[in-house]
């Protein structure tokens, strides 16, 4: 019996699904900042603006990778240009936990920061840095957090996504959450001819039966 089962996807179309996703998420940030800081005049608009855009920073991440990939089988708008998706290893477990597993190390971190610009960092803090005021040792303290986090995570994610670049073309990622990117119209044929177990009976030995009488 012969199963079609989807192709695991090329290293490099993986990096550019990547690469696409991330230049949404990135059109989006920049865009939607104009409604807080007027960049001509070194000004924000209302500190009301600042946390209304962060939250819908958090809120395009949260539907972006997670949602959106749970209710599209597996996709992405970066993934489904390069035709690849996200599929789980084991099927007996839940889809939404997988997808989310695949995303605790790369958007829901990024959700994290975001988060905690919220609490450490003002629309002031970044006025001044936009034209590198002199910071207050406080400012620099909360400054120093989300900036290390934001590092941390960008190697992180670039070692997990590099790591795809192996034999059998699954990544740290793959593994940790135990899942598959696959092409999303590419196959490849699995044997599932199962070879029944030859078994053999035992034949107990006797001992031939001497006549000593004469």
């Amino acid at each position: 019996m012969v199963k079609n089962q989807n192709k695991k996807a090329h290293p490099f179309i993986r990096i550019l699904a990547s690469i696409i996703d991330s230049t949404l998420f990135l059109i989006f940030a920049i865009f939607s900042s104009f409604m807080v800081f007027n960049y001509r005049k070194g000004i924000y608009y209302h500190i009301a603006n600042y946390y209304v855009w962060l939250f819908l920073l958090i809120s395009f991440l949260i539907f972006f990778y997670i949602v959106l990939p749970i209710i599209w089988k597996g996709k992405t708008i970066g993934k489904a240009i390069c035709k690849i998706k996200l599929i789980q290893q084991d099927e007996k477990e839940k889809f939404s936990n997988k997808v989310f597993d695949s995303q605790r190390l790369f958007s829901f971190l990024w959700v994290c920061i975001l988060t905690s610009f919220i609490f450490f960092i003002s629309p002031n803090t970044f006025i001044q840095v936009s034209k590198r005021s002199e910071l207050k040792l406080y400012q620099k303290v909360f400054l120093t957090i989300p900036t290390v986090l934001s590092s941390l995570t960008i190697i992180t994610e670039l070692v997990f996504l590099f790591s795809v670049f192996s034999e059998r073309r699954i990544g740290l990622n793959d593994k940790f959450s135990n899942t598959l990117i696959v092409w999303d119209n590419k196959f490849d044929e699995e044997d599932l001819t199962s070879k029944k177990d030859l078994k053999i009976k035992k034949i107990p030995r006797k001992l031939a039966e001497l006549d000593f009488m004469n």
